[in-house]
């Protein structure tokens, strides 16, 4: 546990420990941590399992992600520890991430891309973190730019997404461009097979199944109903 971290990453994010109107109410206070963590050790300790499971902080720090374990009160009372994950560039200013629905000539454009989490190929559209101190609209040029090699005309904001709320706190930049142009795939990425579709056809390729991103259906559904597409 890094308690200077955790601290920094509070009195520098104050509304990410805000319980002004949180059911889920964080416990700031020291003196009550500590009082929790030697109970929980201490049931930790009879079932055989890890002690670290009681940890109160920033737990985990990789040069992506971050996770915290904050100690909280649910209503009703109840304590127990509640772990979040905040990628590392939207804590240092910048994107939490971007995902870019590109259009070209009435298509739209998705790439397979190979994912290690699930072990398996998915279509999607370009996408990835973003970098401290970059803002949204420029890391989705990069991204187009890195994956496919393909040049923006157009870029159109389709707000932010949360990828999944009862774990990641990251609010994710979903756009739609207009492209100027397309090049070569990013296969050092994973990335390969890039397809244009029409509309229509992608919305068959939801309704099938065969796409199962959810950034990917979250900009088509934004961009669809946003009269974009």
């Amino acid at each position: 546990m890094k308690k200077n971290d955790y601290v920094s990453i509070q009195e520098s994010h104050p509304a990410l420990f805000d319980n002004s109107d949180a059911l889920i109410k964080i416990i700031k206070d020291n003196k009550e941590i500590s009082e929790w963590q030697e109970e929980k050790n201490a049931s930790l300790q009879k079932q055989g399992k890890s002690r670290s499971w009681a940890d109160i902080g920033l737990v985990f720090d990789d040069p992506s992600i971050l996770i915290l374990r904050d100690l909280v009160e649910f209503p009703g009372g109840y304590r127990n520890g509640y772990i979040r994950i905040y990628n590392r560039a939207y804590l240092e200013g910048g994107a939490a991430g971007v995902a870019v629905l590109p259009e070209k000539d009435g298509k739209l454009l998705l790439v397979q891309h190979y994912r290690h989490a699930t072990r398996m190929r998915h279509w999607e559209i370009p996408r990835g973190f973003g970098e401290p101190g970059v803002d949204g609209e420029t890391q989705a040029k990069v991204e187009i730019k890195e994956e496919v090699s393909g040049e923006v005309a157009e870029l159109f904001s389709l707000g932010v997404i949360y990828n999944n709320t009862g774990l990641e706190g990251n609010p994710v930049n979903l756009f739609f461009a207009r492209m100027e142009s397309i090049g070569e795939m990013e296969i050092q990425e994973g990335i390969e097979h890039p397809i244009w579709l029409t509309v229509e056809e992608l919305e068959h390729w939801i309704a099938d199944e065969k796409i199962t991103d959810g950034f990917t259906i979250a900009a088509y559904t934004r961009a669809k109903l946003k009269g974009l597409i």
